[in-house]
């Protein structure tokens, strides 16, 4: 890879990388290039060693073996405040911004400055945003801000702090399509200021959207660094995981009765759309897929039918018994959760066979039944790496939380009778997550009513039977997977309504009606905003 002058001014340098925690080798001489001006794509398996890079760059860990430079001159970070120092800086998977404080206020939190002055630093967060055309609102909570504004407005509070390399690692995991449409069009915008980006991703369609350039990881070594030009999907996933399967084909159901059933659902909530009489039937085997973008419903929809949101009117049933607003209540029915952050579930301090039985008590179980699997298999059959019960889950990297996180959720004994699933696949790679949806599938052909509700409408359509789309707050689009194209569904997600069905015989309908809502949808003005 040839560098001009220019670029070698700020250009990152590793060297035969190798880091070692303990007996397990999670790097080995591994070496990347990371220009400015340039997108970098790191991407690999779950527990290739691409959050253990990351991570090294950004001062968090330091490696084993090998060098880094940084211009020409000698790179190595004490820690992450010294790699920031340096312009190095690095947005987690789980934002870090604090809730309750609005951007103005996380950035004095975390700022280098002794002295705080508010009206200085929001006029730099102000010059920030506006060089690097992104538009949020800095006075507000981030809390209320969408998950695409929170994730832009930590990249900002990292550019006003001096970053020049940004390290996002899976910053699209939570966005729709157009969200990560927007994203793309800032970071190319950034590129064209001299910034470089180290995107991690384990969305292979965003390397070809995005990358300049690529760095492929598998068991800590590095098996592709390079340009990312020509290279398609598929070769990337041969190179990352080797041949993988096909699904297979799935089998016909017929789904039986009534399991899940919300009626007049209206809730509010701080952080997303507000639920305006919303109705919800799923059935006994049958997996209903929940779309939208970020903000329109579906995950305070979660909430109310997982019993954390007390609905203000309308009704929740689980197995034609009222919900309530009790999760513990839920679980003692067979209620399984997956939530779209995984901290809401996981406990990091806890190890991972405590972490497979948190719920024991919450729902006054007794001690764990004859015959039940072990926790060491539990966690291999979801291939969480490594499987040490005794581990704490701190110590695994997001992706492989995620997969404990299935484990305890849809590997016990007995089988749930009803899933919620907010986004189960994200941060796992393309073997992790094919086996997750095989199993949200397998799981209502053993009778379970499934629900799961994503950002990624591919993962959506790969398991759902039924299709329903959400926007503002209300359902506007329910229809047989068969019937749910792409386009159909991102319509819907941007909040345009279909156009109405051609008259049999002669025209004589009024040519105004054409392009109008269905009854129970908005019309392209209604309810309209920013879809992020």
């Amino acid at each position: 890879m040839t560098l001009s002058p220019q670029e070698m001014d700020r250009v990152v340098l590793a060297r035969s990388i190798s880091k070692n925690f303990g007996p397990v080798r999670a790097l080995s001489e591994v070496s990347l290039t990371v220009r400015p001006g340039a997108v970098h794509a790191l991407v690999g398996e779950n527990g290739a060693g691409k959050s253990t890079l990351a991570k090294v760059l950004a001062g968090i860990e330091r490696p084993s073996a090998g060098s880094m430079t940084l211009g020409g001159s000698a790179f190595a970070p004490r820690d992450r405040a010294d790699a920031k120092n340096r312009g190095i800086n690095m947005v987690p998977q789980q934002l870090s911004l604090v809730g309750e404080l609005s951007l103005v206020e996380n950035y004095l939190l975390a700022g280098r400055r002794r002295l705080a002055n508010r009206r200085s630093a929001r006029a730099l967060l102000a010059a920030t945003l506006e060089r690097a055309r992104v538009e949020v609102d800095l006075d507000a909570p981030t809390a209320s801000l969408t998950q695409a504004h929170r994730q832009l407005g930590e990249i900002v509070v990292a550019l006003a702090e001096g970053a020049h390399t940004l390290i996002l690692d899976e910053p699209t995991a939570s966005l729709g399509p157009l969200e990560v449409g927007g994203l793309f069009e800032h970071l190319r915008s950034l590129c064209a200021l001299g910034t470089a980006v180290v995107l991690i991703t384990h969305r292979l369609d965003e390397v070809r959207q995005v990358a300049d350039d690529l760095t492929v990881l598998s068991h800590g070594q590095n098996v592709h660094h390079g340009s990312a030009t020509g290279l398609e999907p598929a070769e990337i996933a041969r190179l990352m995981v080797g041949e993988l399967a096909a699904p297979p084909p799935r089998a016909a159901r017929t789904p039986g009765e009534v399991v899940l059933e919300a009626r007049g659902v209206v809730a509010g909530s701080l952080r997303d759309a507000r639920l305006d009489g919303v109705d919800l039937t799923v059935r006994s085997g049958e997996v209903v897929g929940i779309a939208g973008v970020a903000g329109s419903g579906q995950n305070l929809l979660l909430d109310v039918l997982g019993g954390f949101v007390k609905p203000e009117r309308g009704s929740v049933t689980l197995a034609g018994a009222p919900a309530g607003a009790s999760a513990a209540g839920l679980l003692r029915a067979g209620m399984a959760w997956i939530p779209e952050e995984r901290s809401e579930a996981v406990v990091p301090t806890m190890s991972l066979k405590e972490n497979l039985g948190v719920y024991a008590t919450a729902i006054g179980a007794a001690a764990v039944p004859a015959g039940a699997p072990s926790a060491e298999a539990r966690l291999r059959a979801f291939d969480v790496r490594p499987a040490h019960p005794e581990l704490v889950a701190s110590g695994l990297s997001g992706g492989n939380q995620q997969k404990l996180l299935a484990a305890r959720e849809l590997g016990g004994d007995p089988a749930p009778r009803a899933v919620l699933a907010y986004g189960p696949t994200q941060g796992l790679d393309l073997r992790a997550s094919q086996a997750i949806r095989e199993r949200l599938v397998e799981l209502a052909a053993q009778g379970a009513a499934v629900v799961v509700a994503s950002h990624d409408l591919d993962e959506v359509l790969a398991v759902a039977d039924r299709v329903v789309v959400m926007f503002g707050g209300r359902m506007i689009v329910d229809l047989p997977v068969g019937e749910a194209g792409t386009e159909r569904i991102g319509r819907a997600m941007a909040g345009l309504a279909e156009p109405a069905p051609a008259a049999a015989g002669p025209a004589t309908a009024d040519p105004a009606a054409a392009g109008s809502a269905p009854a129970d949808g908005p019309t392209p003005t209604q309810n309209q905003g920013d879809p992020e």
